[in-house]
This record gives C-alpha cells, structure tokens and sequence, in this order.
C-alpha cells in the first residue's frame, strides 16, 4: 500500500508542486526572476499548467498585492483598454498568444509598444505592473518557420519558462497523484488513504498525452470508483497503454461490463476531456452537447478543475 503523501509543501511553489529535478530547477528560475521581470513568456503543452504557473509568478512577484487578470489573447486583442486598466498595478495573463492571427499580432505588438511609451511618459500609471504571455507552441521556432512575428516573439520571450510534460517529469507522479487524492477526500468528506500496490507502477506507465491535468481527472474518477479506503488498480479509469513498436496500443477497461450508467458516462467524459487536453469546449463539441450541458454533467459528477480552461 502507498499512502498519501502526507507533506506535499516541501516540494511546493504556489499551488506548483514537483520533487523532479526538472521542477526544482524550474521553482528557483521563478523564485528569482519573479520579482524583477516586466514581461516573460510561459511555454508548455495543453494540461501542464501554465495558468498555475503564471498565478504563481503573480504570488511570489513584484504584482503580488494587484490584481492577476487572465484573459485568452485573442479576447484581450477584442478589448485591450478594459483589461489593461482591470489589470493594473498586477499580473496580466494573455493564454495562447500562439493562436493569434497575423492581424492579432500586429495589433497586440502595436498595444504593447504603446503601452510601454505611455508608461515611461506618465508620472502615475493603471497598467500591469507584469504580463505572462502563455503558449503551447514555442514562439522562437514558429517564428523561425514564419508562423509568428519574429519582432512580437523577440519582445515576448525575452525571459522564458519552459513547463515540462508529465512525460518528462514521471517521478513526480506519486506526489501529484497523492496531492489530487487528499484534496479530493477533503472536499468530499470521504478519508481515503492511499494506493493500492500496482496502482502507481501503472500510473506511470502511461504517457499522460493530457499531461497533469488529465492526471488530476482520472484521480478523480478513480477515487469515485472506489469502494474503500485504499484506490485499486480496478479503480483507475480505461486508458490507452503502451504498446511494443510496430503493434497496436493496448487498451485495457476494467470496467467494460460495469452497468452502472453514472461512472460510464464519467468515465466516458474523463476519456473525452483526455483527448480534448482538457479543452471543455472542444469537449463539449466532440460529445455532441452544449457547453453548459458539459459542466452541468461535470458538476453533477465530479469536482470542477478551476485551472481547466
């Protein structure tokens, strides 16, 4: 049996948590550009957490007792004026700045040049004291490619974080997984204690294509499945295992003759969330039900990720 991992702190930025190398290594970037910076760039797949990354900048930065402001890039291109004054003297975090058009670019390079001019002139400003500007895709390469305004790029990744996969980060499974499942009994009242043995071994296994997120989602579905205090390896939701080069994947659900229609349509909703990377919209599109319906489902099912969208 595996217990929870009773002191997660210790290996804790903000809400960030990793014991993995990578991760320290990545916590003392933060901890010292995070009072100095006026503008870094956060890189990283869809479900690795850059929004809790940016709120951590935010926590531990020179914007910490302003406001933190986040908005998709595409939105802020909509109505720059409102949330640059809702943001000042805090933390602005544009999401997905790798998703603008060429149009988008050009008007979010123009705004921010002005912006900084405007600022140096004025004795009293209501701009963000900092701006994260969160991508999936590296900003430097897509500029290389011509994808991305190589000035815009330049401008924005002047100082740049880099969140590693899950993948990449696997020794930080067990506490992450542990994490999730502690939260989970407190906000249900319901004291798990642990894992089961081949719980964790089969957890890091798999390649988390939906990264920490997706993570935090099967804990979930899993501590619902179970019948006592400690997760089983039956209670881990289907997932698409590895399989030898050349050979199809493997997948394997334990719960294929399960009747019970609630954990079919979570554990259906988990594997769409999955392959959505978290994105509900997306989800919701794929399932074929509103948005509204999804978080109706998702409400009724399992605790909302607040870090989902």
């Amino acid at each position: 049996m595996q217990p929870l991992m009773v002191q997660p702190e210790r290996w804790m930025l903000g809400g960030m948590v990793g014991r993995s190398p990578v991760m320290q290594h990545l916590f003392q970037r933060m901890r010292c550009t995070a009072p100095h910076f006026r503008l870094v760039n956060i890189e990283g797949e869809q479900g690795t957490g850059k929004l809790l990354a940016a709120q951590t900048l935010h926590h531990i930065g020179a914007a910490a007792s302003g406001p933190f402001v986040p908005t998709i890039a595409t939105e802020f291109i909509e109505a720059p004026h409102s949330l640059w004054q809702e943001a000042g003297g805090g933390l602005l975090y544009l999401a997905r700045v790798d998703e603008l058009s060429a149009d988008q670019q050009r008007q979010l390079r123009d705004y921010l040049e002005r912006a900084a001019h405007e600022r140096m002139r004025a004795t009293k400003s209501s701009a963000p004291l900092q701006i994260v500007a969160g991508s999936t895709q590296s900003l430097r390469r897509l500029a290389g490619s011509g994808a991305f305004r190589g000035d815009l790029a330049s401008h924005l990744t002047a100082v740049r974080f880099g969140i590693p996969t899950l993948r990449d980060r696997k020794d930080d499974i067990p506490v992450l997984a542990g994490l999730f499942l502690r939260n989970w009994s407190r906000e249900h009242h319901n004291p798990l204690r642990g894992f089961a043995a081949g719980v964790l071994p089969r957890l890091a296994s798999y390649a988390w294509p939906g990264n920490v997120r997706e993570l935090e989602s099967v804990i979930a579905a899993a501590a619902l499945e179970c019948s006592g205090q400690w997760i089983r390896p039956i209670d881990i939701p289907r997932l698409h295992w590895p399989a030898p080069s050349g050979t199809a994947p493997v997948i394997v659900d334990p719960f294929a003759d399960d009747p019970n229609l609630d954990r079919a349509i979570l554990r259906h909703i988990t594997r769409i969330l999955a392959q959505a990377n978290g994105n509900k919209v997306r989800a919701a599109k794929m399932l074929g039900i509103s948005r509204s319906t999804l978080y109706r489902l998702l409400d009724d099912q399992h605790p909302a990720d607040p870090a989902a969208e």
